[in-house]
């Protein structure tokens, strides 16, 4: 009997495990969402900081972006998987007082494939907004430049 119990909490925790492995494509379309605020390119900041070569940097500190929140400058935190994931789950929760009027993604999933394709985008030499396959209900065959004029429609993304 100890052994199922055990089997079962074994295959919990790699099952869980793997849910939480992000796929940087799928990513790529949650990025939709960020997309209307957030650029991809170096010092191109929008409403909110540019994401280019967001790994490894320190929150609050892209010289480039004057409009952080006191309490983002003041947060000890550095950007990697595991502050993002937090960060995208409830960013008013985690940092309270911060200006990101984001209410934050409860799909674990989600959370996973977005931060994938962050880390892949962030750490590579980006220069110009990725070009994004259309999608939704009616499948466009095209694809388009992100932009500030892009606003996601409802994709089932924020499960709140």
């Amino acid at each position: 009997m100890r052994t199922l119990i055990g089997l079962f909490i074994v295959g919990a925790l790699i099952s869980s495990a793997f849910a939480a492995d992000g796929d940087a494509a799928r990513g790529q379309q949650a990025f939709h969402a960020c997309a209307p605020c957030h650029s991809l390119v170096p010092d191109r900041s929008m409403t909110g900081p540019s994401l280019a070569r967001l790994w490894g940097r320190k929150a609050g500190a892209l010289a480039s972006f004057e409009r952080y929140s006191p309490a983002l400058k003041a947060a000890d935190i550095v950007w990697d998987e595991h502050s993002l994931d937090p960060w995208l789950t409830d960013p008013a929760h985690m940092v309270p007082g911060n200006r990101m009027t984001f209410p934050g993604i409860k799909n674990e999933q989600v959370r996973a494939d977005l931060i994938a394709f962050l880390k892949q985008a962030a750490t590579s030499d980006q220069t110009a907004e990725p070009t994004m396959p259309m999608g939704g209900m009616m499948g466009g065959g095209g694809a388009v430049t992100c932009s500030p004029q892009i606003r996601p429609i409802e994709t089932g993304i924020f499960h709140l």
